[in-house]
């Protein structure tokens, strides 16, 4: 893609994902309803939707949780409410963890991350390969969250260079683990001193402000 064509591609993502904001938002409601106001009871940890949410094509999972708030996690954003974790997936179904989102109570996105193995359980891939997502990335659903999953799809969109140099320093920040503690990939990617390699701060909604021009719906 030229530079020209990635700066109209990461527009329209801005004003995409700005747009579905401000529909919800004139009804009174967040991005977090899409995943949670449905249901009559909100449980930490519960994914919701509760099977997971996957895509048209069967190649994407994700899903929305909370964490305990009594839970030490120097590794969580301090005003984080929840956050969206998303999955590449194998036509066998295996999962590979592409990226975070973490959430205010607002639903405005405060920061992407990247985990460490363990923390889902996921079949690793390396940066290079997931990077390869990003030029044509897209998510859609039928259904409740159809709306959610093009939201999301424009997000990473958006951040998809910054996304991308995550994912590499994700890769840098284990293999200088595996140095530091003399540790197998293995080793590093269960070792549970280490739950975050990676994250990306944001700035939202005046990343895509700058980006979108004016909103006309």
């Amino acid at each position: 893609m030229s530079a020209a064509a990635q700066r109209v591609d990461t527009g329209r993502a801005a004003h995409g994902a700005l747009a579905r904001q401000l529909r919800l938002a004139r009804q009174g409601r967040s991005m977090l309803f899409p995943f949670i106001g449905r249901s009559r009871r909100f449980e930490i940890w519960a994914h919701y939707p509760r099977h997971d949410a996957v895509d048209s094509s069967g190649r994407w999972q994700f899903y929305f949780h909370v964490h305990d708030r009594a839970e030490k996690d120097s590794a969580r954003h301090p005003q984080e409410h929840g956050h969206i974790h998303l999955f590449r997936r194998s036509p066998q179904g295996k999962l590979t963890h592409f990226a975070g989102l973490a959430l205010d109570a607002r639903g405005l996105p405060l920061c992407w991350f990247a985990t460490n193995q363990w923390v889902t359980g996921e079949r690793w891939a390396d940066a290079a390969s997931l990077v390869r997502e990003l030029a044509h990335f897209e998510l859609r659903l039928r259904g409740p969250l159809s709306g959610a999953g093009l939201w999301l799809g424009d997000m990473v969109r958006f951040y998809a260079t910054p996304l991308r140099q995550m994912l590499e320093q994700r890769d840098a920040a284990l293999e200088r683990h595996c140095r530091r503690h003399d540790q197998t990939r293995a080793q590093a990617w269960a070792d549970r001193r280490v739950a975050v390699w990676s994250s990306l701060p944001v700035n939202w909604p005046q990343d895509a402000l700058s980006a979108a021009g004016p909103l006309t719906q």
